[in-house]
């Protein structure tokens, strides 16, 4: 299981870079970022080396921010192994609120994170059909 951060932010010029940079210079690492946007704020979604302090820098500076338990699955690099892990998901009937695949320094392998509902249970699941979690 790993800690995923979510902030939202104002969309505008610099807002990403204050973000990042007020963590960067606390020596917090980043492992990945994701943003979605909207016209007016954005979320934006990271999993980093601190979450703790990195959550607490954010609130400091105003942002609403969260810890979101999240769960990284190890895929192959081969064609189609995004989608045989969907579809055991789906054949467990398993609802995935959303997805992102990024690479994370201590795996070899590309990471599906995944945000579910009970990731203990989708842990436990996936483990159980051979699928290394992190």
């Amino acid at each position: 299981m790993l800690k995923q951060i979510s902030v939202i932010a104002e969309n505008k010029k610099g807002a990403m870079n204050a973000i990042i940079g007020g963590i960067s210079e606390a020596g917090v690492d980043f492992y990945n970022v994701v943003s979605n946007d909207s016209p007016e704020f954005g979320i934006i979604r990271m999993l980093c080396s601190d979450p703790d302090l990195a959550i607490a820098i954010l609130k400091k500076e105003g942002y609403l921010a969260k810890i979101d338990p999240v769960l990284g699955v190890e895929i192959s690099e081969e064609v189609g192994s995004l989608n045989k892990l969907l579809q055991d998901v789906s054949d467990s009937f398993i609802n995935i609120d959303y997805l992102y695949v990024c690479y994370i320094r201590s795996s070899s392998n590309p990471v599906a994170i995944l945000h579910v509902a009970d990731s203990s249970e989708v842990e436990e699941c996936l483990a159980f059909k051979g699928y290394h979690c992190l």
